[in-house]
């Protein structure tokens, strides 16, 4: 069987292999994110430095207030257009007639001047015209709640604080929604909110949280059924695919990591979470068997060594020499070529 490597780097970073038949590397801008807890989500806002900032995007429920979703993004976004999406619920004037205040689901507060930018749809609109659109539509019976995205770039301040009304740069009248809120805006560890603190309470969200988010003035829950997921800024996400070198040294051990090399190519960690379990010994519909990597291990000390197929995906650890920490990986042998008791 030929041999074939492939690797694929998302996040481009590209690696040169040391393989002739190699098939060369495939890059692309896609992120690489990981679920974590909110004690994670803690810690990552907590080690902010001051004059900095994180960019969150929140996705809420049509009602109440438990996020749905939590992603922290890539520390480079902070400088990005931040954004608010839902319907608005009231808008109230100062007294000159000049300020406007929005409230939209399920509390936000947005602000807005004659120096923002409004449009009506695809139609560029006025401040009076935006006001007299969104009141028609609120004295309506029955009342109609529009939806608006408003955004501003955040440079003075870099995050606002956590009750704080977001300044309106742009405004967008989108028109009759039901979609669920949703932001995208920097945070720091101010805007963190303990359990049992404030309106962090089973008693204001109806479920128990873990934590919270106070933002725009509303205390956004944090729930165990919570998506929490983070973009590791420097983190390059490989998928891997080849034939495992059986003449460099396998560690099998597994505790914390075992390694294995492939031919021509990056040697991977690995542990028993990345390996899964019930794979072993099983057959499937190409005369193949899934191994462990203890069978592989002693399938590579027979004379002459089989040929292992292997793929997977991880993290790119190191670049130079090149090392992935599989967070995925199976391995193969073609029954028909060697035996192995995959029992054992």
């Amino acid at each position: 069987m030929q041999q074939r490597y492939s690797l694929l780097i998302l996040a481009g970073l590209a690696l040169a292999t040391a393989c002739g038949d190699a098939s060369g590397p495939r890059t692309s801008s896609t992120a690489f994110s990981r679920q974590i807890s909110f004690p994670d989500l803690k810690s990552t806002l907590q080690g902010i430095p001051t004059s900095g900032a994180a960019r969150v995007a929140l996705e809420l429920p049509a009602t109440g207030f438990v996020a749905r979703g939590v992603n922290v993004q890539n520390g480079e976004q902070v400088n990005d257009p931040e954004r608010v999406r839902s319907r608005i619920t009231a808008l109230a004037l100062n007294a000159a007639g000049d300020t406007g205040t929005l409230t939209l689901e399920p509390g936000f507060k947005v602000t807005f001047t004659h120096g923002s930018t409004f449009a009506i749809g695809d139609t560029t609109g006025t401040f009076q015209q935006f006001v007299d659109t969104v009141n028609a539509a609120l004295a309506a019976s029955p009342q109609v709640l529009l939806g608006v995205r408003v955004e501003r770039t955040p440079t003075n301040p870099i995050a606002l604080g956590p009750t704080d009304a977001f300044p309106a740069a742009n405004v967008v009248l989108r028109g009759i929604e039901r979609g669920h809120p949703k932001l995208r805006i920097n945070v720091t560890q101010a805007n963190l909110v303990d359990a049992g603190s404030g309106d962090c309470t089973m008693a204001k969200l109806g479920i128990t949280p873990d934590g919270c988010l106070e933002v725009l003035g509303v205390t956004i829950g944090i729930a165990p059924g919570t998506d929490i997921d983070e973009n590791n800024p420097g983190v390059i996400k490989a998928e891997f695919e080849g034939v495992v070198d059986c003449a460099q040294t396998i560690d099998s051990t597994l505790d914390p990591d075992g390694s294995f090399f492939l031919k021509g190519g990056p040697q991977v960690l690995i542990n028993q979470d990345a390996l899964g379990d019930g794979d072993a010994g099983d057959h499937g519909d190409d005369d193949t068997a899934r191994l462990t990597l203890g069978q592989v291990a002693r399938a590579c000390a027979a004379t002459p060594a089989p040929e292992i197929r292997t793929e997977g995906e991880g993290v790119l650890v190191s670049s130079s020499p090149a090392v992935i920490r599989a967070t995925q990986v199976k391995f193969e042998q073609q029954n028909e070529e060697w035996e192995i008791n995959v029992g054992s």
